[in-house]
């Protein structure tokens, strides 16, 4: 493996041991193994009796000077002068002590990552390489490429000019990544893992994440000395792993770089300013920042994800909602600023394993989308706009939120035998999940059966990705209501769905399906957001306490509670902790807030809670149902309520609930 550059640090060492200016430079992307290479350089001189000195640069040296060289030469006398030494003086100090170094045999000197070098170290390194340059002595310099470091880069040309040898290290051969996995898992990899791994486009830092985050989250199989994929997502190490790399860009660069990824892994320029509706010309400082982390590159008339891996994790680290309505608007874009049929279908088959399938067009997540776009802009933002609000309201526990924004009609309609739109689809579980928390399972169920909600799911498979917890939510419904056939079919539409676009959702509702503890768990860990793993937690604590591991049970319950609070779920909070009462587990989870003794302001969360159910006409024991607890208990409540606001009835209540609840939305103005 690196025969080539190997066979270069081997000449390396051979001009230093005769005398000769020997100077090894290396270049390449991140991740591509220059750590590792200069390492194995140190050993192979090692063993040939040189003396080693081995510093590196980090971000922040860039503010102390010298420090990279001062890191290699630990064993660097201090300062016999009290006064502050000069800069040339603090050379002239290495120099000498690199002499006697020298004296007692030949010296190899490798800098790393000298693209986060200060200016006084760049300086240094080619004083003291001029200086030395008669002395038994090796440098092998390493940098990475595609950032903005232009004074690295102008000591290398340099350096290069002067006779140094310039190495640049590319991406792993195939054979060579296939080694890299047999090492790491013990095991030969499989087509199918090749097939992956292939994403990481050979870079080793990539590829090793990628293969420890598939092992860690059980997605390999080994039996037989042979690794099987046997769950082609991406692990969760990965998508943190490219979530870093885009926090180091602008602001500006982030957003071209995640509307980018919508239009596929290969796009033009053109196509993604007319996304973000900007002038081609003004996206150019972006670009060039994108282009120079190494996240782009030119591939012709267009710009391509350099690694399909971080293209793919871009992709779906992008909030559900955005990521539905930018393939959206994508897939409305004017045909002539498509760099017209070459990418669409390219970018499909990489995101569709399918799409090599001979399936018709219309079968796959382009299709889908495409029947989206002619459904009325209007009526389908409405529709996901509605769906967020509602989804929001129940999660804080307020029903009449809900209910003022679902659907108006929610009555069950016969089947029909047209598949309804998607925007009826989304109107339909909106208004399911509405019936749920007030009437229960039953009659949602009749709510979606009516409006053939389920079956709809095959030709709109993409309405799954409204919101987080729709598949599960739909498949936990079915399975509530003895339905499996209906539970079946979302997983059905789940399948249809591209590989990397709800992954998490997938695993969550397969567990659900085939009651696996590992995909829930796989789900719990993957998802994107707090409520999302609370959801898959509550219920892998659910299974695993039904089927008789009621300690890891009560522990999953438990993380799950913890999200819930996370995410200010206060509905979810509630029902959890009366499922954990019922498993002989109490929580105390009141807290003190400095609050007036009367008046609204005075009621506690769940006092207010209390009072706007009641408002809503609820009677004591529905108010306990919603709110998961006794009657006693509303009752209790409802007494401190009248106390603190000075009332006799649920008429004045009700009318204060009204003069605090109404008036303009604060984002109003």
């Amino acid at each position: 493996m690196r025969a080539r550059e190997l066979a270069a640090v081997a000449e390396l060492l051979d001009r230093a041991g005769t005398g000769e200016r020997a100077t090894l430079l290396i270049d390449g992307e991140p991740g591509t193994g220059k750590t590792t290479f200069l390492a194995r350089a140190a050993e192979r001189a090692a063993t040939r009796g040189f003396g080693l000195a081995a510093g590196g640069a980090e971000e922040l040296d860039r503010l102390i000077p010298l420090n990279p060289l001062l890191s290699a030469f630990d064993d660097l006398p201090g300062e016999s002068d009290p006064a502050p030494e000069s800069l040339e003086g603090r050379v002239e100090r290495l120099r000498t002590h690199m002499e006697k170094r020298m004296a007692a045999g030949p010296l190899l000197v490798t800098l790393d990552d000298l693209q986060w070098a200060d200016p006084a170290t760049l300086m240094a390194v080619r004083t003291l390489h001029c200086r030395l340059s008669s002395r038994p002595l090796a440098w092998l310099l390493a940098r990475s490429t595609g950032g903005r470091d232009h004074d690295a880069e102008r000591l290398f040309d340099l350096l290069e000019r002067q006779g140094a040898r310039r190495v640049t290290l590319g991406p792993l051969p195939e054979d060579a990544v296939a080694r890299v996995i047999a090492d790491t898992l013990r095991a030969r990899p499989d087509r199918g893992l090749l097939d992956f791994a292939s994403g990481a486009g050979g870079n080793p830092f990539l590829l090793a994440e990628l293969v420890d985050g598939l092992r860690d989250e059980g997605a390999i199989e080994i039996a037989g000395g042979r690794a099987r994929l046997v769950s082609p997502v991406l692990p969760q190490r990965v998508r943190v792993l490219v979530r870093r790399r885009l926090d180091r860009l602008s602001r500006e660069t982030r957003h071209l770089v995640e509307a980018a990824a919508v239009l596929g892994r290969s796009f033009s320029p053109g196509d993604v300013a007319e996304l973000l509706g900007a002038n081609p010309a003004t996206l150019l400082p972006a670009l060039e920042e994108a282009l120079e982390a190494g996240l782009l590159a030119a591939a012709g008339d267009v710009l391509t994800f350099r690694h399909e891996l971080v293209w793919r994790a871009v992709l779906a680290g992008l909030p559900r909602p955005l990521r539905l309505a930018l393939r959206h608007q994508a897939e409305r874009l004017p045909e002539p600023s498509r760099s017209a049929g070459r990418l669409r279908p390219a970018a499909r088959d990489v995101e569709d394993p399918r799409a090599d399938r001979g399936e018709p067009d219309g079968d796959d997540g382009v299709g889908v989308i495409t029947r989206l776009g002619r459904v009325s802009a209007e009526r389908l933002n409405a529709s996901l706009a509605s769906s967020l609000r509602v989804a929001a309201a129940l999660r804080r526990g307020d029903l009449r939120a809900a209910l003022s924004g679902a659907p108006g009609d929610r009555s069950p309609r016969p089947a029909v035998p047209a598949c309804p739109a998607a925007d009826e689809v989304i109107r339909a579980v909106t208004a399911a999940r509405v019936i749920e928390a007030g009437e229960g399972a039953g009659p949602a169920m009749e709510h979606l059966a009516g409006a053939d909600v389920y079956s709809a799911l095959g030709r709109h498979p993409w309405v799954l990705a409204v919101e987080p917890g729709c598949a599960a939510w739909l498949v936990r419904l079915a399975l509530r209501t003895g339905d499996r056939a209906r539970a079946e079919l979302v997983g059905a539409a789940l399948d249809r769905l591209p590989a990397d676009v709800l992954d998490d959702e997938a695993a969550h509702a397969r567990g659900l399906l085939d009651d696996d503890p590992r995909a829930l768990a796989l789900a719990a860990q993957r998802a994107a957001d707090p409520w999302s793993r609370a959801s898959a937690e509550e219920d892998l604590g659910v299974l695993l306490c039904r089927t008789g591991d009621r300690t890891a049970g009560i522990e999953s319950l438990n993380r799950a509670l913890a999200g819930y609070e996370e995410a200010g779920a206060t509905r979810d909070t509630a029902r959890l902790r009366h499922r954990l009462r019922q498993e002989g587990v109490r929580h105390r989870h009141w807290s003190y807030a400095d609050r007036p003794v009367t008046g609204w302001d005075s009621l506690t969360d769940t006092e207010h809670a209390v009072s706007l159910l009641v408002a809503q006409g609820w009677t004591n024991r529905q108010v306990a149902e919603q709110m998961f607890i006794s009657v006693h208990t509303v009752a209790f409540h409802l007494r401190q309520i009248f106390r603190k606001l000075d009332i006799r009835s649920r008429v004045e209540l009700t009318r204060l609930a009204v003069e605090h609840t109404t008036g303009p939305h604060p984002a109003s103005g």
